[in-house]
């Protein structure tokens, strides 16, 4: 249902965005070796993966490492001042144990100070969105916040099961919130669509292991995720998140009329959508005029589906590519981003990689947000999720970017921008809200 209740803004600043790319890279191929199909040569399998996801190589995590793991990982390669945290929030669907929640095993692992608060939210692909509006209550009470999504997936995975196998991964990725004491160059947050449609909430769950019907021998083989009704599912996704849609950009555009008094077509903004499946986000880019269709990116071909953190991690390595772009307000081809970005490295502080024992962090600035990437697992840039990106998704972003550039040159307006994020668990609830700057 949609609440008109929801059109409160609610102003703060998201400081630092920042992600953790897990150190495995599982090909489809990989994924071939481990099923057998009559009839199917693994190349036919690859192939076909591809075909129906859209991925060609997604990330996991090491053997020994949990989602907290992940999340410290992606804390420690942050910009964060970790004595500065007063809030912990942590989104996942793959937490460490049943109990404790998976925030104390990062708390723990970070040293944080014993009087941060902790907790987990659990809510399927839509767990991010949900730890960001319960956190801003903290942030209203002066509780500088982290809100991280972490994901170790691939561990409840069956590992013959081709269609989840094909599309879920490990990641993690966050933000860092604080109070806007000094009342300049908020962030805006407004949530403006929710959708819960309940009846539906066993087309993507693990049947066992819960206080329904606990794990005995019999049943432990039942303890991991399945994916029931996946053309149904599909196509519910696809009405739920179009109709998030609608109502979102229904909603900024009286909200920008009405508080600045603006045409919203030239205040810039993208639609990050949760990276369920690429066929699902083309789909939905289908039913909208291009000009809208445009403002949607997809990035996740490299990485795959990592369920609650897909959407924050979208998001941060979107934001690092447009501050590439940005830098010089040119569309760049996808062979020379890596010499483009190493000449950025060169002749710009706000730019930088560093090689790390174990990988690359990527770092760089938007709007006042520092953006960092640590990419676990690579050993050059060559290797690094910057030069595996398709060509496709990369073009498509250098277009939505352009024309960003085109709509946004009235360097006096206040607003600067207002994007739209969006979140799908499985068709069973969809939330959205939006999210832009104020100058």
């Amino acid at each position: 249902m949609i609440n008109s209740n929801l059109k409160t803004p609610v102003f703060a600043n998201i400081k630092s965005s920042f992600c953790y790319l897990a150190a495995n890279k599982i090909t489809n191929l990989d994924i071939a070796k481990d099923i057998c199909l009559e009839n199917k040569s693994l190349s036919d399998v690859s192939m076909s993966i591809l075909k129906h996801t859209g991925i060609f190589e997604r990330r996991y995590a090491q053997p020994e490492e949990a989602a907290s793991d992940l999340a410290i990982k992606a804390i420690l390669n942050s910009s964060l001042n970790l004595n500065e945290i007063e809030a912990l929030i942590v989104a996942t669907t793959s937490g460490d144990y049943p109990s404790p929640a998976t925030a104390h095993l990062v708390h723990k692992g970070l040293k944080l100070n014993k009087n941060v608060h902790c907790l987990d939210i659990a809510s399927s692909c839509t767990s991010f969105i949900s730890a960001l509006r319960g956190s801003l209550g903290f942030v209203a009470t002066n509780s500088n916040t982290v809100v991280i999504a972490t994901e170790v997936k691939n561990k409840g995975l069956l590992k013959k099961d081709l269609r989840t196998r094909s599309l879920f991964a490990d990641a993690a990725s966050g933000v860092y919130l604080e109070k806007n004491n000094s009342k300049n160059n908020p962030d805006l947050f407004l949530f403006c669509y929710q959708e819960s449609i309940s009846s539906l909430s066993d087309r993507i769950y693990i049947p066992v292991g819960g206080s329904r019907e606990p794990t005995n021998i019999n049943n432990i083989h039942r303890n991991k995720l399945e994916l029931n009704n996946p053309k149904e599912t599909f196509f519910q996704i696809v009405k739920s998140i179009s109709e998030a849609i609608e109502k979102s950009l229904e909603t900024r555009q009286n909200y920008i009329k009405e508080n600045f008094e603006l045409d919203p077509v030239y205040i810039p903004g993208l639609i990050f959508i949760h990276q369920a499946n690429k066929n699902i986000i083309k789909e939905v880019k289908s039913r909208f005029h291009k000009n809208i269709a445009d403002k949607i990116p997809i990035l996740m071909g490299d990485i795959g589906n990592s369920v609650c953190a897909s959407l924050p991690v979208l998001r941060t390595r979107v934001l690092f590519l447009k501050s590439i772009f940005f830098s010089n307000q040119k569309i760049i081809s996808k062979k020379d981003l890596i010499p483009y970005f190493i000449q950025l490295c060169n002749e710009n502080n706000e730019f930088r990689f560093i090689h790390k024992e174990k990988g690359i962090l990527f770092s760089s600035y938007w709007q006042n947000e520092s953006i960092d990437i640590f990419d676990d697992g690579c050993d050059s840039l060559e290797n690094s999720w910057l030069n595996k990106i398709s060509e496709d998704e990369f073009n498509q972003l250098q277009t939505a970017f352009q024309n960003e550039n085109i709509s946004c040159q009235n360097k006096s307006v206040r607003l600067k921008y207002i994007d739209i994020w969006i979140a799908a668990g499985g068709g069973f609830q969809t939330l959205a809200m939006l999210h832009g700057k104020v100058y």
